[in-house]
C-alpha cells in the first residue's frame, strides 16, 4: 500500500470532513423537461460541464447548461433517441463534434452535433445484435484531439457477450466492436468507459458479483481482468472511469462488513492503490451505502449516492494525494445551507460530473422535485449544480457542517 494513498478513518459525521476546504459557492438549476413530459432524469455531462445529456418520458435530450430549454436527439435521418445515457467531444477534420451515446428503436446508436444541438447529422446505427442494453450513465468516452470514442454494451442473460466498440473516421463513424465471450454460468455488464477504450463494471463469477474491467485490443478480443475491492477479494463492482482508464472508481465490501462501501483505485489490478472514500458514519438502511456513478476526466472528483436511510446525492472531493484529507459532501444539505434547494426536497443521485476550464464543478443528477412543496406530488427531475471548489484552509479548521461553514463565510 503507498503510505500517501493508505486512508485514513477519523470522520466528522457532518457534511464536511475536519479541515479539507473552507466553503463553497454553489447554484442548482432545474434541468427543463422536453415538451409534454413531466419527468427527466440527467445521466452524463461533457467533460467541461456544458452539455448535458439523459431521458425525458420516453425521448432522449441534449440540454446546454444554463440555456432555457432542452433539445430533442433526433437525428437528420429521424432516428429518435428513447434514451441518452453518454456524451464527449471528438475532434474529426479539425472539427469538434459532440457524440451523444443512447438507444433508438432497441439498438445502440449515436448522434452528432456539431453545433451545439442545432442540428444533427444522420444517426450511427448498430443493427448486429437484436438485443442491446447500455450503462445507466456515462456510457460514452471521448475526447477532444481524438477522432475516436468508445462505446459498451451487452445482452442482458447468462452467458451473454459483452461488447466494446470504437468508433473513428469522418461522420458517419465507422463502428469497430470487439467483444468478451461469457461463460454460460456467468453474466457481467460495464457502468462506464474511458476515452482510452477502458469499460469497468462487474462479472458474476462463482455466484459472486465482482470488479471486472475490459480493455480495447483492437478488434481482438479486449483484455479482461478481475481485481479485488476493499476486503482484498474481487467482491463488488466499477461504476466510474477517468479519461484515461487509469483511475477506477466503485463499491465493494470492507474487512468485517458485508456491506458495499465506495472506494478509489488507481492503477486497477496488481499493482493498484486502492483506499475508501469517505463517509458521514450514519449509513445504514441499505447492503448498496455508497455508489460513485461518475467522475471527473483526470479522477480528482467522483459524485453518486450515499444512503443515510435514504438515497442522497453526494460530492467526494479526493485530488489530495493524501486520502484523510479526502472529503464527502451532502449536496442536499449544501444547497439547503446555501438557501438555493427551491424546489427539489432532496438531491437523490448525482450521476455525472464535469470540471469548467476555472476548476468549478458542474454535476448533473436527479431529485425529487414540487412547484410549490409537495402540494403537487413530488416527481423525478434533473438537476444541475455547480460547485465552487475554494481554496484550503489550516488543516487546524474543524469544519462541523455545511451550514456553519457558509455562515461563517458570511459574517466575514
Amino acid at each position: 500500500m503507498n503510505p500517501n494513498l493508505e486512508h485514513k478513518s477519523s470522520f466528522a459525521a457532518a457534511v464536511l470532513l475536519a479541515g479539507a476546504v473552507s466553503a463553497f459557492s454553489s447554484s442548482l438549476s432545474l434541468v427543463p423537461t422536453l415538451d409534454g413530459d413531466t419527468s427527466n432524469e440527467a445521466r452524463a455531462i461533457t467533460a467541461d460541464g456544458r452539455y448535458v445529456v439523459g431521458l425525458s418520458g420516453s425521448r432522449g435530450f441534449l440540454y446546454p447548461v444554463g440555456s432555457a430549454s432542452a433539445i430533442n436527439v433526433l437525428s437528420s435521418d429521424n432516428a429518435q433517441a428513447t434514451i441518452a445515457t453518454g456524451v464527449g467531444y471528438r475532434t474529426s477534420g479539425g472539427i469538434t463534434e459532440l457524440i451523444i451515446a443512447g438507444l433508438s428503436s432497441g439498438y445502440v446508436t449515436e448522434w452528432m452535433t456539431s453545433d451545439g444541438g442545432a442540428t444533427f447529422g444522420p444517426k450511427r446505427r448498430n443493427t448486429a445484435f437484436t438485443s442491446n442494453v447500455m450503462p445507466t450513465a456515462n456510457a460514452l468516452g471521448a475526447t477532444t484531439g481524438l477522432d475516436t470514442y468508445y462505446v459498451t454494451s451487452w445482452i442482458n442473460g447468462n452467458g451473454q457477450s459483452v461488447y466494446l466498440g470504437q468508433g473513428s473516421g469522418p461522420w458517419v463513424a465507422t463502428m469497430n466492436y470487439s467483444s468478451k465471450g461469457i461463460t454460460s454460468t456467468d453474466s457481467s455488464r460495464m457502468n462506464s468507459v474511458s476515452a482510452s477504450g477502458r469499460a469497468v463494471g462487474w462479472r458474476i463469477n462463482g455466484g459472486i458479483r465482482k470488479n471486472y474491467m475490459l480493455t480495447w485490443n483492437g478488434t481482438l478480443t479486449p483484455t479482461a481482468a478481475f481485481f479485488n475491492g476493499l476486503d482484498g477479494t474481487p467482491a463488488g463492482q466499477a461504476f466510474a472511469v477517468s479519461a484515461d482508464g487509469n483511475t477506477v472508481f466503485g463499491q465493494s465490501p470492507i474487512v468485517g462488513d458485508a456491506n458495499n462501501f465506495g472506494y478509489k483505485i488507481v492503477n486497477p489490478g496488481a499493482s493498484q492503490y486502492i483506499n475508501p472514500l469517505p463517509r458521514f458514519g450514519d449509513e445504514a438502511g441499505s447492503t448498496s451505502l455508497q455508489v460513485p456513478y461518475g467522475c471527473t476526466a483526470d479522477g480528482s472528483f467522483a459524485v453518486g449516492m450515499d444512503y443515510r436511510g435514504t438515497e442522497r446525492a453526494v460530492l467526494w472531493d479526493t485530488h489530495k494525494l493524501d486520502s484523510s484529507l479526502w472529503t464527502i459532501t451532502d449536496l442536499t444539505d449544501l444547497a439547503s445551507a446555501e438557501g438555493i434547494l427551491g424546489g427539489f426536497s432532496r438531491l437523490t443521485r448525482a450521476y455525472s460530473v464535469g470540471q469548467e476550464p476555472d476548476g468549478d464543478l458542474v454535476i448533473a443528477g436527479i431529485g425529487s422535485w414540487s412547484p410549490d412543496g409537495g402540494v403537487t406530488p413530488y416527481t423525478t427531475r434533473a438537476f444541475v449544480m455547480t460547485v465552487m471548489i475554494p481554496e484550503p484552509t489550516s488543516l487546524s479548521l474543524l469544519v462541523l457542517g455545511a451550514a456553519a461553514v457558509v455562515a461563517s463565510r458570511r459574517r466575514k
